[in-house]
C-alpha cells in the first residue's frame, strides 16, 4: 500500500467514525458500558493472566476473564447462557519502527484481524474459548506481511460448596514484534481491566516466538472463614532471534486463608519456582499477605516475602511481592495500580525475577466514548549468561461505541526499550473500526 492509500484508508475510516457518531446521537441503542482498549492493542501473555475473583469476601465471588479481543473483561458468570462470540476489526496508521530494531525505519500499517470464541456456562462449569489471529501488511517494500495467532482457554469449575477449581491456557505463534499491534491482553484487577507487565516487555531482534503457559488453580474452602488454595503454573518461550532459544518456567504455590470480616482477610503461602533454559536453576521462598474490599468498587491485595535462590542462581537472598489496587472514582471513571517482583518471567526467555509496574486511568467521556491512558516499566534481574532488559511503555486510547456492534478508537502508543545494551524506540499511531457484537466490557 503506497502512503497516498494509507493516508486514504486512515481518512476514510475517519469520516466513517463520524458519521457513526451522528447515527448513534439518534439512535436508541444507548449502550451504558463502553470499550477503552480497542480491539487493535498490544498483546502481552504471562502466567499471571488467569480469571481472578472481584473481591475477598466469602460469598460466591464474581469471576472475570480477559477478552482475547482486547476490549475488556468477560464476566465467568454460570447464569450466561451459551453462545458464540465473534468480531473483527480493520485497521490503518503509522508505525515508527515495526521489527523493533536500533535503527528500524517507519512504515505505513494496515492490520486485518478476525475474533472467534464460544462461551459455555453449565450449572457447575464455565467455559470460554477464544482465537484471534492478527494480519499485517505495510506500505514499506522493506517489510513483509506477517502474522501474530493467539488461542487461550479459560475453565472455571464447581464441585460442590467446599471444592472450586480454575483452569487456563494460552499460546502464541507469530512474529514477535506484532504484539504491540495485535490485541491487547488485559488482566481483571478486581472489576478493572488493566495492563499486565507484558505491556512493557519487547525484545530487539527476536524474531518468531512460540509461546504456550498454563495455569491451574485449586481452592478448598475448610470453613465459612479458613480456606486452602494450590496453584501452579507453567510456560514455555522460544524466540528464533535469541541465543537463548528455549526456556521453560514453573512456579507452584501452596496458600493458607482466613477471613477477619467480610470485607478482609489475610494469607500465608509457600512457593517454588523452577528455571530451565540457558541456566538450570530453582528458587524457594514464601510470604504473608492481605486482601482488602475497601467498599463495593475498591480493591486492595498486598503480598510478599523472602525468596531463596540456589547455588546455580546466584545465591541470591531476594524479596518478592504482589501489589494490585482498583477504585472507582465516580461513575464514570476508575483507576488501576499493578506492581510485582516475581521470578522466571518466561515471556521474554527465563529471568532470574522481572520488576513491573503498571497503572491506568479510564474515563468514560460520553455515553458512548471511553478515553483510557496507561503506563508500564519493567526490569529484569539475571546473571551475565543471560539477557537483561528494562523498559517503559505508554499509551492512550479514544474509543467511541457507534451501536450495532460497531466501535471506532484512535490510540497512540509509545515504546522505549534497552535490552542487553541493544537501545530501539518505537512510535504507533492507529485508527481501527471494528465490530463485536459480544465485547468485553471496561466499565463493570
Amino acid at each position: 500500500m503506497s502512503k497516498l492509500g494509507c493516508i486514504r484508508l486512515i481518512a476514510g475510516l475517519s469520516i466513517g467514525l463520524f458519521a457513526g457518531s451522528l447515527f448513534a446521537q439518534t439512535s436508541s441503542d444507548d449502550q451504558t458500558s463502553t470499550s477503552a482498549h480497542p480491539p487493535v492493542e498490544s498483546s502481552g501473555v504471562n502466567a499471571e493472566d488467569a480469571v481472578q475473583a472481584s473481591n475477598g469476601g466469602g460469598e460466591q465471588k464474581m469471576q472475570y476473564a480477559a477478552a482475547l479481543d482486547g476490549t475488556g473483561l468477560i464476566s465467568m458468570d454460570r447464569t450466561t447462557p451459551t453462545h458464540l462470540l465473534l468480531g473483527v476489526a480493520v485497521a490503518g496508521g503509522w508505525d515508527s519502527n515495526p521489527d523493533n530494531l536500533g535503527n528500524g525505519a517507519s512504515s505505513g500499517v494496515y492490520i486485518l484481524s478476525p475474533y472467534f470464541g464460544i462461551q459455555v456456562s453449565t450449572p457447575k462449569t464455565q467455559y470460554l474459548l477464544q482465537y484471534q489471529p492478527t494480519i499485517t501488511g505495510y506500505s514499506s517494500s522493506i517489510y513483509s506481511r506477517e502474522t501474530m495467532n493467539v488461542a487461550s482457554a479459560t475453565i472455571a469449575g464447581t464441585v460442590n460448596e467446599r471444592w472450586s477449581w480454575d483452569l487456563s491456557a494460552r499460546g502464541t505463534y507469530g512474529q514477535d514484534s506484532l504484539r504491540l499491534l495485535a490485541p491487547q491482553q488485559s488482566v481483571a484487577v478486581g472489576e478493572v481491566p488493566g495492563n499486565s507487565s507484558s505491556s512493557a516487555s519487547y525484545l530487539p531482534n527476536a524474531g518468531t516466538v512460540t509461546y504456550a503457559n498454563g495455569d491451574l488453580d485449586i481452592h478448598y474452602r475448610k470453613s465459612e472463614r479458613d480456606s486452602l488454595e494450590f496453584h501452579v503454573a507453567n510456560s514455555f518461550s522460544h524466540f528464533t532471534g535469541m541465543s537463548e532459544n528455549n526456556g521453560v518456567a514453573t512456579t507452584e504455590r501452596f496458600g493458607y486463608g482466613r477471613e477477619l470480616s467480610s470485607k478482609l482477610g489475610v494469607i500465608a503461602y509457600g512457593q517454588s519456582s523452577y528455571i530451565n533454559g540457558f541456566i538450570d536453576c530453582a528458587s524457594f521462598g514464601g510470604g504473608i499477605g492481605l486482601k482488602w474490599q475497601a467498599g463495593e468498587r475498591t480493591s486492595l491485595s498486598l503480598s510478599g516475602g523472602p525468596q531463596f535462590d540456589t547455588s546455580a542462581c546466584g545465591n541470591q537472598l531476594e524479596f518478592s511481592y504482589n501489589a494490585a489496587f482498583s477504585t472507582r472514582l465516580s461513575s464514570k471513571s476508575q483507576i488501576y495500580l499493578l506492581a510485582s517482583r516475581q521470578p522466571t518471567a518466561s515471556y521474554l526467555g527465563p529471568q532470574l525475577s522481572q520488576l513491573s509496574v503498571s497503572g491506568g486511568y479510564q474515563r468514560r467521556i460520553t455515553t458512548n466514548g471511553t478515553l483510557s491512558l496507561d503506563i508500564g516499566y519493567a526490569r529484569s534481574d539475571t546473571l551475565a549468561t543471560g539477557s537483561s532488559y528494562h523498559e517503559t511503555y505508554f499509551g492512550c486510547i479514544y474509543g467511541y461505541r457507534i451501536g450495532h456492534g460497531f466501535s471506532a478508537t484512535y490510540t497512540y502508543r509509545g515504546y522505549v526499550g534497552d535490552s542487553n545494551g541493544t537501545k530501539f524506540t518505537r512510535n504507533l499511531g492507529l485508527f481501527s473500526l471494528t465490530w463485536t457484537p459480544g465485547a468485553g466490557r471496561v466499565f463493570q
